[in-house]
């Protein structure tokens, strides 16, 4: 069934295209009253707007929510915590760090007790045990290749 038309002309689809806009313009204009000057309360739909609005306590997710960010970090789908359960892990784990310049005694793979410094952000030497700081010196041999 073919469609009426609406307008005779371009130039009346034209001026009422305007008409439209200005109306709208206008609407716009007209400052709201006090009870509904805040505006219309729009919820973020995006991963990272989601993540800041739920940790400051301003909406709580919804499951839905969960999975969409859970699938935006890479999480596994058997990952079934919530964001607020993640975040409670995280501060647990930060929380049980050495500070920085501190000592933390392990074991070596000859089984004797090694004391070592804590470097930045508590980081430790134990995923590599027998790296020395001279390690990545290039030899004598190698630096006369070098020139």
């Amino acid at each position: 069934m073919p469609q009426e038309r609406k307008h005779d002309s371009a130039a009346d689809r034209q001026r009422a295209y305007r008409e439209r806009k200005r109306n709208e313009q206008a609407a716009a204009s007209v400052t709201p009253s006090d009870d509904s000057a805040a505006g219309p309360v729009t919820r973020p739909t995006q991963p990272h707007e989601l993540i800041q609005a739920a940790r400051a306590g301003q909406v709580e997710l919804t499951e839905a929510e969960e999975q969409f960010i859970r699938d935006f970090l890479g999480y596994a789908g058997s990952e079934k915590r919530t964001l607020a359960e993640r975040d409670a892990a995280a501060k647990r784990m930060v929380q049980q760090l050495p500070a920085v310049g501190r000592t933390v005694t392990r074991t070596d793979e000859l089984g004797r007790e090694v004391e070592e410094t804590v470097g930045p952000a508590g980081l430790s030497l134990k995923a590599f045990p027998t790296q020395t700081p001279h390690d990545l010196r290039p030899s004598g041999e190698q630096l006369k290749k070098l020139g």
